[in-house]
């Protein structure tokens, strides 16, 4: 869960925190889960499901359930202890399909584009159990979009892993190797080619700025490689930051990706939009 805290605040460790607190008060003051005093070793998500209700009802009993004053009382009255399981049946779940797609990722053999393909329409059943605690019937309009945009967003997840993985979690144009600012870039983008979502050739790690400025097609790529800046974007030439982070990388060649160079037909795609 700390892994996956991509927003920056505090709520990842918290909950973390949170079940770090809740085993051994289950172990001592709960007779159903007193098997469950280090919840890091449960990874039933089913168990951690019913855990899930019986933490929400106690939470709600007060100090007549398993919680009392001793019991870190404002993390069971804010409702700390059932978010943290929420969130980490959440991660159960995305982790084993994510698990699955690196298993996909990993045979041998495997062309780009094909891979794109056989990622994008890997089954991903769990999604039922990542839809909020409002009831949505799947079968409905409402239900069906809802499933659609789970699926959209771990795809979009896995994408970004997946392109920082064969980059080496390095911008490829500057070498920066700060996760928290790099991009898995789409050189065709998402909603464009729904065929190439998923194709490790269709994607660039770029720090934050370049990757802005390659979304806006400022800047691009020519077959081999190396940047192109874009007629729009020079006329900021008298700049000195432009100079520093742009003039100065101007025909400079990227560090290419262990596995999946870019497929040059995508970026003369992308090139063909510069403005």
């Amino acid at each position: 869960m700390d892994a996956q805290n991509l927003e920056g605040s505090n709520k990842a460790s918290s909950y973390v925190r949170a079940l770090e607190l809740l085993g051994p008060i289950l172990a001592k003051r709960s007779r159903t889960f007193t098997h469950c005093s280090d919840l890091f070793a449960t990874n039933s998500v089913s168990l951690i499901g019913v855990l899930y209700a019986y933490i929400r009802e106690q939470q709600n009993l007060g100090d007549m359930g398993i919680f009392d004053s001793k019991s870190k009382p404002s993390y069971w009255r804010n409702g700390f202890y059932s978010a943290a399981l929420k969130s980490y049946k959440e991660f159960l779940i995305l982790q084993r399909h994510q698990d699955d797609l690196w298993e996909i990722y990993n045979e041998p053999g495997i062309e780009p584009k094909e891979l794109g393909k056989r990622l994008n329409c890997s089954k991903f059943e769990a999604a039922k159990s990542l839809l909020s605690e409002v009831e949505f019937d799947v079968s409905t309009r409402e239900g069906k979009e809802a499933l659609r945009q789970i699926k959209a967003r771990v795809n979009q997840e896995f994408f970004r892993a997946m392109i920082l993985h064969d980059y080496g979690v390095r911008c490829c144009l500057t070498g920066l190797t700060i996760p928290g600012v790099l991009r898995a870039s789409h050189i065709v983008g998402w909603a464009e080619d729904a065929d190439n979502r998923m194709n490790p050739a269709n994607g660039l790690c770029l720090s934050a700025t370049y990757d802005a400025a390659f979304d806006r097609h400022l800047i691009a790529f020519d077959d081999d490689f190396r940047m192109i800046l874009s007629p729009s974007l020079k006329e900021f030439y008298t700049n000195d930051a432009f100079k520093k982070y742009f003039l100065s990388l101007e025909g400079q060649r990227i560090c290419l990706p262990k596995k999946y160079k870019p497929d040059t037909m995508l970026l003369e795609r992308h090139r063909s939009k510069i403005m």
